[in-house]
């Protein structure tokens, strides 16, 4: 896993541009903050800029964390209780800005009208009634590993998250295809588009399936597409078999990271899948909290389901 630690300076330097940014707009949703984003991030320190620019062009790994960036535990306040926003200003903007300025020198943050009310950064958090649910609000049960939204052709290339806070340690589990010894006799079927993605359970107002293969790209070194709960069994034997085979060779190297208050972890949404462990949570204002964004590489290929050209909601 590529880690990134910040220096002291690189640290001054970064609150001092949230700061600035933070004054200027009140809430990362604002389409000005959305537009601006990718122009502010040219400002964050150069190795922050050299280190996912290589993330993103070399693809040297499924993940990478950016470490170092100090939360206050006492002015972000209680971890919410649901990932509703509550009006007024963010006791987090700032650490919501450097998420997104991060992202954003990886492409456009996306959001999808039909979850979570169309948020740009969303909040993970436990919510109680979700507790026994397969999403990222539950706790109890592990959210089994996935390609973010795969069910979405235009789904994002990255997903972001920020840990403001995780006090019982609790990982975020990933598996890089790189890291995957896939037999070339076995993988054949899983390049064909046999296999029928469903929304998964985040998007509750859609029914409508599709039919894509689980890898692609280079055969040597493929791009994956791959949530087996959001999936209906294939038809034949051969690409049933070709999934298993898969399942278990991603949960052979299933591997995860707790991460610390302030680190930034950016999963490669084409070359990793990822969940979470299960937890016991208290819903009391002190558990596991986690800011979360969706990146896009390239806008356009989602234009006939976005209203504008600059328009970050995808219908």
């Amino acid at each position: 896993m590529h880690r990134l630690e910040l220096t002291e300076e690189e640290v001054e330097a970064i609150q001092l541009l949230g700061r600035e940014v933070a004054s200027r707009h009140g809430s990362v949703e604002e389409d000005d903050f959305l537009d601006s984003a990718s122009t502010y991030a040219q400002e964050l320190p150069r190795r922050i800029r050299r280190f996912l620019n290589a993330f993103r062009l070399m693809e040297p790994s499924g993940v990478c964390v950016i470490s170092g960036y100090p939360v206050d535990d006492a002015k972000i306040g209680k971890t919410p209780a649901h990932w509703r926003k509550e009006p007024g200003s963010s006791a987090t903007l700032e650490e919501e800005v450097f998420l997104n300025l991060c992202g954003a020198l990886l492409g456009d943050a996306i959001a999808w009208a039909h979850q979570r009310d169309g948020l740009i950064c969303q909040d993970l958090v436990p919510i109680e009634s979700h507790k026994e649910e397969m999403l990222g609000s539950g706790s109890e049960r592990d959210l089994v590993w996935h390609t973010e939204d795969a069910r979405y052709s235009y789904r994002g290339d990255y997903i972001g998250l920020m840990c403001l806070r995780n006090p019982d340690a609790v990982p975020t589990t990933f598996t890089s295809i790189d890291e995957v010894r896939l037999d070339p006799d076995r993988i054949e079927v899983l390049f064909e588009p046999r296999f029928v993605f469903r929304p998964d359970p985040s998007h509750p107002t859609d029914n409508k399936r599709e039919k894509a293969p689980v890898l692609f790209g280079d055969p040597g070194s493929p791009y994956v597409r791959f949530d087996p709960y959001s999936m209906d069994r294939p038809e034949t034997e051969e690409a049933r078999s070709a999934m298993d085979y898969l399942i278990r060779a991603i949960d052979e190297n299933l591997t995860g990271v707790a991460l610390l208050p302030g680190e930034c972890l950016f999963i490669d949404n084409y070359k990793a899948v990822h969940g979470r462990s299960s937890f016991k949570a208290r819903f009391d204002g002190t558990d596991r909290w986690l800011k979360r964004i969706n990146i896009a590489r390239d806008l356009r290929k989602s234009r006939s389901l976005r209203k504008a050209p600059a328009s970050r909601m995808l219908l």
